[in-house]
């Protein structure tokens, strides 16, 4: 345990109700008790009791009406006495709060040190520690899930679940270096390689499902692509629910990536105007479509946007873009200015792809061009009038069931959060289990064998806390916001 208390705010400054200061340390309970004004001491309070009364400051100077939640050491999150202390919201009352615990000893607490001081006094292991942060930063209910799960502990179990059965095979592995005459047959290496290979692919099913997981925890990235004046700027003012992107009839008004964000089943959409496909005429407009460039290539979900008043045009512009990247097609004309420079090149057919098209009221009766052939990676072609209720509903529902295929689903529970650090331990620990199994397999020398798999359960335990530097430690929780 610290010998020293650590005081902050827990939570965010700004106009609220409530601001709730937080107390963890050996000095909690006499700190609060030197300012606070009540029926009972705080000192003398059982834990997990809620006090009434009031915070004062120098020369008992009253502060605010307070209620003081005591966690009494170590039935507490950080494993500590712990003093939360509820107040009036805003800013002078709880920095006032804190300067005066300040002057009466206690010290600023760091980014994270209040689930630095949990993990290292054994309330939390270093997984579940990381999705705390995630926890905090969750911009959806989906990530809000994984991360509650990793919280819970459902990470570590996994974890746990892959280490019990490398204690086994390496046990079997070390009783032939260590008493080869006490053993009696030679080991089966078929049969360990089998084993550790069941293993290994458990790994890598996880390693395989973390870039869906995360596009779910951090949300889509879905551009907004077509020519000028096809009304991309509506559809996104239209689905964000209020006027975020620049609308006019001047064609390139856009120039920069302008970013909205919608919810859909749980999952953040972030929306990406980008500059109307075409030859660029000035220095700035090229640059605007580099932007839209890389947000394209960089997007998960591409939103075609084609203007419906002029179907058969922008089909014909539609299917050159597809041949010119290779689509079903075939085909290395076109491209999206007419030249053959193909700065749609990332709707490839792998990519899913929605094609709204736009300004459906403004078609000609009978007019030709109706939708596109069908063409690698288009998942659906709607119909919308960004400009009227209603008008975007279909476009909606098209995202809606293009998420499965994005997120390319796979069957079983929700993967809990992980971390790029995670990601990283899993990754050697997988590499090390592919040596392993190739070495049982071709009977090589167990010693290099057990080599390789006392390194898969370094790794492992790595993830949660063991054998970690404490400069490792000390990255993890700086990235933690101050109070947590």
């Amino acid at each position: 345990m610290a010998d020293d208390t650590i005081v902050a705010p827990a939570t965010a400054p700004g106009e609220s109700a409530v601001a709730i200061v937080r107390l963890s340390g050996p000095g909690a309970l006499a700190l609060a008790a030197r300012h606070f004004r009540g029926k009972r001491s705080p000192e003398k309070s059982p834990s997990h009791r809620i006090l009434f009364g009031q915070f004062v400051g120098r020369d008992e100077t009253p502060v605010d009406t307070v209620l003081l939640s005591i966690f009494r050491a170590p039935r507490s999150y950080t494993g500590e006495d712990v003093v939360e202390i509820s107040s009036h919201g805003g800013s002078a009352i709880p920095r006032a709060i804190i300067e005066a615990l300040l002057e009466s000893g206690a010290r600023a607490a760091r980014p994270g040190e209040f689930t630095e001081r949990a993990f290292r006094n054994g309330k939390l292991d270093l997984a579940q520690a990381e999705s705390v942060a995630a926890l905090v930063r969750a911009r959806s209910e989906r990530a809000a899930r994984a991360a509650g799960a990793a919280l819970g502990g459902e990470f570590s179990r996994r974890i746990g679940a892959i280490d019990d059965g490398l204690v086994a095979l390496l046990a079997e592995v070390e009783a032939r270096i260590d008493f080869p005459n006490d053993v009696g047959e030679r080991i089966d290496g078929a049969a360990l390689a089998r084993t550790c290979g069941a293993i290994a692919d458990q790994v890598e099913a996880w390693l395989a499902r973390i870039p869906s997981a995360r596009r779910r925890e951090e949300g889509l990235r879905v551009a907004l692509v077509g020519r000028p004046n096809v009304g991309k700027s509506s559809l996104l003012n239209a689905m964000v629910g209020h006027d975020r992107a620049i609308v006019s009839e001047i064609a390139g008004t856009t120039r920069d990536v302008v970013e909205g964000s919608i919810w859909l089943d749980g999952a953040e959409l972030k929306l990406l105007d980008t500059a109307g496909l075409r030859s660029a005429e000035d220095a700035i407009e090229r640059m605007g479509l580099e932007r839209a460039e890389r947000a394209l290539a960089e997007s998960d979900l591409a939103i075609l946007v084609l203007d419906r008043s002029r179907a058969a045009e922008e089909a014909a512009w539609a299917a050159g873009v597809f041949r010119a990247m290779g689509g079903e097609n075939g085909g290395a004309a076109g491209g999206v200015n007419g030249g053959g420079t193909n700065r749609a090149g990332a709707l490839a057919p792998s990519r899913t792809v929605v094609v709204a098209w736009n300004k459906a009221d403004l078609a000609e009766p009978g007019g030709a061009g109706g939708a596109l052939p069908r063409l690698g990676g288009v998942l659906a072609q709607v119909e919308t009038v960004a400009i009227r209720p209603g008008g975007i509903e279909p476009l909606i529902a098209a995202l809606r069931d293009a998420l499965p295929r994005v997120f390319a689903d796979a069957p079983g529970d929700e993967l809990p959060t992980t971390s790029a650090r995670q990601e990283s331990l899993l990754g050697e620990t997988l590499t090390a289990l592919r040596r392993a199994e190739a070495g049982l397999a071709v009977d090589a020398s167990y010693d290099l064998i057990a080599v390789d798999l006392t390194d898969a359960r370094r790794a492992l335990g790595e993830m949660l806390g063991r054998g970690v530097g404490r400069d490792v430690i000390a990255e993890i929780f700086a990235r933690f916001c101050i109070g947590k």
